[in-house]
């Protein structure tokens, strides 16, 4: 069916969403893309469609081109349909946005695949569809666990399996084993960061400094991956066999799950933004020091001392 907007309780659910500035930014960046380029009439009567989609959205009204008696337009023109097509996707609120988008992705003025990319790097919960052989487009409003389980599948496929096995221990009320995974987790994680084949054969206690110098995430969360592998070495059941009962509550398994999964979707987005050139901020070791930072640390025992 041909795009004819969200429904109210599209609309709805929209209320509370927020689609960034810098997501914003990016898909102004594929509108300037899509616009006709050049300076002739071709170019301003293209941008002129793509403001006057928008502005039919916001309830504006339409803006007309009218060209002089030598069928030319003025430089003013020109100059009000640049600056217009900057605010195309920075003035709408959320579900005006997505609305403006549908529109033009139905008049095949922007990429499907482009669009969503944009939005499922940014967290919202909207994505497109083109339907049938006219390429109609639909709306999806993803649940907080399907954005949850799309941001899985761009982890390593063995965090994916480590993840899954979390979940299941914690359907089966083996809390000890949430633990235990959990930790497995952040060993695996710290490997892919490593991404040297030297320490695959070490624990995370064993790497854990060079880690800390490697990783982007911010030094209390690195703190608390601490914790938890030294709690999982303590606890029974969870890093060696016991004879007295674990301690991991129902509650402490929930937490982990959420901070496992969220120190892992973080990690990836600063390192995203470290490679896209955005700033690191001060948690990030400098080149010289990332380069000179050591494999293995020398520990004694399984547990590790806090850099608090």
């Amino acid at each position: 069916m041909y795009f004819m907007g969200l429904t109210k309780s599209q609309k709805k659910s929209l209320e509370t969403e927020v689609i960034s500035n810098d997501a914003r930014l990016k898909l102004t960046r594929l509108l300037r893309a899509a616009c006709v380029p050049g300076e002739g009439n071709v170019g301003i009567i293209h941008r002129n469609s793509f403001i006057n989609i928008a502005r039919t959205v916001l309830g504006l009204s339409i803006y007309r081109l009218e060209a002089d008696d030598d069928g030319m337009y003025m430089n003013e023109e020109y100059a009000w349909h640049f600056a217009e097509t900057e605010l195309v996707m920075r003035r709408p609120n959320t579900a005006q946005l997505i609305e403006t988008l549908g529109d033009l992705l139905q008049q095949n003025l922007l990429s499907v695949e482009s669009v969503n990319n944009i939005l499922a790097e940014d967290n919202a919960s909207v994505r497109f569809h083109s339907n049938g052989f006219d390429r109609d487009i639909s709306v999806a409003i993803l649940s907080d666990q399907d954005i949850e389980e799309e941001n899985t599948e761009a982890e390593h496929p063995n965090i994916r399996l480590l993840v899954a096995r979390m979940d299941t221990a914690y359907a089966q009320d083996d809390f000890s084993a949430v633990l235990h995974t959990s930790a497995t987790i952040f060993e695996t994680l710290a490997k892919i960061v490593f991404d040297n084949p030297r320490v695959e054969n070490q624990t995370l206690g064993g790497i854990f400094s060079g880690y800390r110098q490697r990783s982007q995430l911010p030094g209390p969360v690195l703190d608390y991956i601490l914790d938890v592998y030294n709690r999982r070495n303590r606890e029974p059941l969870a890093g060696h066999g016991a004879t007295t009962l674990p301690t991991v509550t129902p509650a402490d398994a929930a937490v982990l799950i959420e901070m496992t999964k969220m120190c892992v979707r973080l990690e990836r987005r600063l390192a995203e933004q470290e490679f896209d050139g955005a700033p690191s901020g001060p948690v990030a070791a400098s080149s010289e020091r990332e380069r000179d930072a050591p494999l293995v640390d020398v520990v004694v025992g399984d547990e590790v001392p806090s850099h608090r």
